[in-house]
Parts: C-alpha cells; structure tokens; sequence
C-alpha cells in the first residue's frame, strides 16, 4: 500500500467522511500543523480546521485530494 500523503501546514486537504452516517461524503479542512504518527498502527494523524471552526484529527489514510497553501 502506498504511503498516505502528509501534507504541510495551511494546505486544504479533501477527505472522506468518516461518519458513515452523515449524508455528507466529502469534508475539507486546512491543516494546522504536522502529522502525528500512531507506533502501534503507523497510522498518520493530522490537526484540521474545519470550515465551521472546529478542529479534527484526520487519518491521512481518508486524504483523496490536497491543494497546496497559496502563501508558499
């Protein structure tokens, strides 16, 4: 399996949802900050902004799109 992306802080990631309950498929976010990596898994975990100001952390396995920050 490849490597789940690991995008750099400010970058606005497109992931799946999931809460297979919610009706909503996709969410985005902006990353706030550097990945965290699970010993036991080696799952990589990501702090996320969410568009309703709450902050998330995402399983970088769910990723399916990344758009660069434009203050690069």
């Amino acid at each position: 399996m490849a490597i789940s992306p690991c995008p750099e802080r400010g970058a606005l990631v497109t992931y799946l949802n999931p809460d297979v309950l919610d009706p909503t498929v996709f969410l985005r976010g902006v990353v706030l900050g550097a990945h965290v990596e699970d010993p036991q898994t080696a799952h990589r975990w990501l702090p996320v902004l969410l568009p309703d100001r709450t902050i998330a952390v995402l399983d970088t396995r769910n990723i399916i799109a990344v758009h660069a920050s434009d203050n690069a």
